[in-house]
């Protein structure tokens, strides 16, 4: 099989992952589908099989890590189907290890310039159920009903939400841009933390 032929089979995938890549390296201004057909050893015409412009491409990319980022936070509540409380640890410490493991991914979604027109993009694409904060309030909704017995207070639930998001969110942010130094493994105090019942006192 010649590189060509590879790369027209697999064309598409091949300008999301290289177009992930260099929408990193370059920032929205400066990227461009011509780059990514360059990058991907294609003629600058191939990419517009796919993608109508590079916005078009750029929500291709937000779509997959939105949609692997979901399917590891459901994963996490897989692991525990009848406990709501270590479901909600797990997936915070999924959460963590996730855009630690990708950063590229927590500043396309959240620290790059154009993060908010992605938000944007998502909000209009994805319905409700394929968001990741849903599928995380899903949870802390779980876990609040468990401890009231019963339906949980929609204020209760927002105050969680935010406590917990943003705990887990910030240190994804710390460790992924080593803002915070520690010479031991980031993501097993990470884990201490959320499981030892200091931070998450659900």
């Amino acid at each position: 099989m010649s590189n060509e032929t590879y790369h027209h089979e697999n064309l598409k995938a091949e300008l999301i992952k290289k177009g992930l890549t260099l929408l990193d390296e370059e920032g929205y201004e400066n990227f461009s589908l011509r780059k990514v057909a360059k990058a991907c050893g294609v003629s600058h015409t191939a990419p517009y099989r796919h993608f109508n412009s590079k916005d078009d491409l750029i929500m291709a990319i937000a779509i997959e890590a939105h949609h692997k980022f979901n399917q590891c936070l459901e994963e996490a509540v897989n692991k525990y189907p009848n406990d709501n409380k270590s479901q909600l640890k797990e997936m915070g410490y999924s959460y963590v290890k996730f855009f630690v493991d990708n950063p590229e991914y927590l500043r396309l979604l959240f620290l790059s310039d154009f993060a908010n027109k992605i938000k944007k993009m998502n909000d209009e694409t994805f319905c409700s159920g394929e968001q990741p904060f849903n599928t995380f309030y899903k949870a802390i909704e779980r876990c609040q009903s468990e401890n009231q017995n019963g339906e949980a207070d929609s204020d209760d639930l927002n105050a969680m939400a935010l406590s917990c998001w943003g705990l887990v969110h910030g240190m994804a942010i710390l460790i992924a841009k080593k803002d915070f130094s520690y010479e031991g493994d980031y993501l097993e105090l990470v884990r201490k933390i959320l499981w030892g019942g200091t931070s998450l006192n659900l």
